[in-house]
């Protein structure tokens, strides 16, 4: 019976792809043009809009360390998360867009204020020292918390608004299906365990521009199970791999109890 739901759900998901394609090209053809005063201005703001769950607060179960993060990195960040951390580590530095896409993330995956304060000043003070980092960087790491300025508690960027981005030369910033190229993202997926069929279908998807499909295959590939929902954002990708792996554990705990 899986093997036939999940059959299915594989033809469902192709003709959705299909006619997601045939109605953009339409859609850019035609249609834009003769529902510029009307329809048009509503389809560009939905296309640019999120309207899943709120990642300023954390869930209330969930706290994670920053000696947690590497670990985390390899089991459940989406790849953008992963890629930006490894240039952290690397570098001990990110850009401006790099900090803010990162931080709010890790920030909606449950970094505390003060955690996040000593994550983000251990690898600073690599390259510009504490003092630096104190008067140049902490405070939009509180500013990003609400607590400076106008106390606006931000929230984490979602897929669609990573993937809008325009990262210049020297940012690690964005996604990396749009804006790796071929060579580097298959690399970057290698190195995440994904490889044959998978990853040919993964990089299909990226050159037909489905970049959440090629994010959401890229969780069922390096998770084993079947993500029906897709990917919209960053910390939904953390949420639901941290659901998997539990569970995953719990059958194992079982198992061993038996």
């Amino acid at each position: 019976m899986s093997q036939v739901v999940s059959l299915v759900v594989t033809q469902f998901r192709c003709n959705i792809s299909k006619a997601l394609v045939l109605t953009n090209r339409k859609w850019t053809a035609t249609i834009k043009e003769q529902e510029k005063d009307r329809l048009t201005p509503i389809v560009e703001a939905l296309s640019n809009a999120y309207f899943g769950p709120d990642y300023s607060q954390p869930n209330d179960a969930t706290e994670i360390s920053p000696k947690d993060i590497d670990q985390l990195a390899r089991t459940s960040f989406p790849l953008c998360m992963r890629h930006m951390l490894e240039k952290l580590r690397e570098n001990h530095h990110l850009k401006h867009g790099g900090r803010m896409q990162f931080g709010l993330f890790l920030k909606g995956a449950g970094l505390k204020l003060e955690d996040a304060l000593t994550f983000w000043r251990s690898e600073f003070s690599q390259k510009v020292g504490s003092e630096r980092f104190d008067k140049e960087y902490a405070y939009s790491i509180r500013h990003n918390y609400g607590k400076e300025g106008k106390r606006t508690d931000y929230t984490s960027y979602s897929c669609q608004k990573i993937i809008s981005a325009t990262p210049g030369v020297g940012d690690h910033h964005g996604c990396p299906y749009r804006h790796f190229g071929e060579e580097n993202l298959r690399a970057a997926l290698n190195n995440m365990g994904v490889g044959g069929n998978a990853l040919e279908g993964i990089l299909d998807k990226v050159k037909n521009r489905h970049y959440q499909l090629a994010c959401t295959m890229t969780f069922e590939a390096t998770h084993g199970v079947s993500c029906d929902t897709g990917i919209n954002h960053p910390n939904q990708y953390f949420s639901e791999s941290q659901k998997v792996l539990q569970a995953k554990n719990q059958t194992v705990q079982s198992q061993l109890s038996t």
